[in-house]
């Protein structure tokens, strides 16, 4: 009888510790920005593979994305286009993750016009990121680019999307596995950035 009622009391609690972590609220985080943007309507039509209505980006200028740096502020840049190819596949798994640790990406179209000035003081802030050119020598801007920014210092970034997927085709997607590095890279750059 005391086995019997044994096995039940731990039966119980072996249900009642997975409900629990069934139904744990998801980990959200917040970043601290003490910088106001002027944004710009958030366009994001041309990535075909981001079925959300409501993204978790703002749009800004590569002239404001400068303040992030210059005012100590803190938050997740990304910088990328609607017509590359890498961009496509990578925002819907940033947008992932920034809904899954309740933050805005601030999203920097590299197309939209922008002038020399604003470009050399943002490279004079993330040059330390940019791969350099094979032939060169020289650094190298690239998209797509997330970097964590926190108090005006670069806390984490990733160009790109992992080391695993070799695109064969423009029809090429990453893997389930693949997606869940880029997302963890994501989460990480997030974390580091948030408060």
């Amino acid at each position: 009888m005391k086995k019997l009622l044994m096995a039940i009391v731990l039966a119980a609690v072996s249900l009642t510790a997975c409900s629990k972590d069934e139904n744990k609220e998801p980990e959200q985080v917040t970043i601290t920005n003490p910088v106001e943007f002027e944004t710009l309507p958030l366009v994001m039509d041309g990535y075909e593979f981001l079925e959300d209505d409501d993204p978790a980006f703002i749009e800004i200028t590569l002239a404001e994305s400068v303040r992030m740096f210059t005012e100590k502020g803190s938050g997740i840049l990304y910088y990328g286009r609607e017509g590359c190819w890498w961009c496509q596949r990578a925002v819907p798994v940033l947008n992932e993750a920034a809904k899954e640790l309740g933050v805005k990406v601030y999203y920097i179209d590299v197309n939209l016009p922008t002038s020399k000035e604003s470009y050399d003081a943002l490279e004079s802030h993330i040059n330390s990121i940019f791969e350099k050119d094979a032939e060169t020598g020289n650094p190298v801007f690239k998209v797509p680019e997330v970097i964590g920014v926190k108090e005006g210092e670069i806390v984490g970034h990733h160009l790109s999307l992992v080391k695993s997927f070799e695109p064969g085709d423009n029809d090429a997607m990453m893997n389930d596995e693949q997606k869940a590095e880029l997302k963890q890279d994501y989460l990480d750059i997030i974390k580091a950035a948030a408060d």
